[in-house]
């Protein structure tokens, strides 16, 4: 059976092997296998995702949102972000509890599992105290990566209470002592292309880029995404705070206008954008 318990061993074991070409896999429990038997429990074959195991349905579909990314791709730099279908994150006060799904919440913690870091803006840490870990299934979690500028962050919030580890990039010159956090310090001239080319000269293969909307438009503007992913609740809101901020275009031929995946979580949809294509 697949369920939230090796969820993330599965997806990492496909992100280990996938050079193999088409795998034939075992899975029991958290022992998984390459296999010759004429009836595996997983099949990938030709962009094609076979389950003879029991896997819930939300778990499925997981795996055929994140595993064409795994098996597509030595590397990537993904955005994602969760949004109402008129394209909000939340009210004018701030209030986004809870405008996607408890299963776009999964989702996200296995796309968590298969990178190396995790990304946000500072206003996030601020705004939602997250903990940006993979709580929700058995995985690792990633690397914390924030964009602070101002070094505006202190110990008080919950990424620097467990033993987690976190990068903060900086431009301030403030000397602050943050728990389980390395403080990198770039000039303010191409700050967030610094940063893109700090984290190409580390280990790190997968990142996800999670908000928030002035961080991401950053990021898609200067071309560093490899991917764009919006889980769209069926929701209207009307008023409140846009997705993203890109800025303003005089000509719908300078829109961007990409390959896309639409795929189904549930109650909502994902959108992949490809922003390689």
């Amino acid at each position: 059976m697949i369920n939230a318990n090796n969820i993330a061993e599965l997806l990492n074991y496909i992100k280990k092997h996938k050079k193999i070409g088409n795998l034939r896999l075992n899975i029991k429990g958290k022992d998984i296998k390459i296999t010759k038997s004429k009836k595996p429990d997983l099949v990938l074959q030709n962009d094609k995702i076979i389950f003879n195991i029991k896997i819930s349905k939300i778990l499925r579909q997981c795996c055929e949102i994140i595993i064409p990314l795994l098996t597509k791709n030595d590397n990537f730099l993904i955005g994602q972000i969760g949004q109402s279908l008129d394209g909000k994150i939340a009210l004018n006060n701030g209030n986004s509890h809870y405008i996607n799904e408890k299963e776009s919440i999964l989702y996200l913690h296995c796309l968590r599992a298969v990178c190396d870091g995790v990304l946000v803006g500072v206003n996030t840490v601020i705004k939602d105290n997250p903990l940006l870990t993979t709580r929700k299934i058995k995985g690792s979690s990633p690397v914390r990566l924030i964009i602070d500028p101002s070094l505006k962050l202190s110990n008080k919030y919950k990424i620097f209470k467990d033993n987690n580890q976190n990068i903060i990039f900086t431009n301030s010159n403030k000397q602050k002592k943050i728990n389980n956090t390395l403080i990198v310090k770039f000039p303010k001239k191409n700050f967030t292309n610094n940063i893109f080319k700090y984290l190409k000269k580390t280990s790190f293969k997968n990142i996800l880029v999670e908000g928030g909307p002035t961080t991401l438009s950053n990021f898609i503007e200067m071309k560093l995404l490899n991917y764009m992913q919006f889980i769209i609740s069926p929701t209207l809101i009307g008023s409140g705070i846009d997705s993203l901020k890109l800025k303003p275009i005089t000509n719908l031929k300078n829109a961007i206008r990409v390959e896309n995946t639409i795929s189904k979580l549930g109650k909502e949809i994902v959108m992949t954008l490809n922003l390689n294509s």
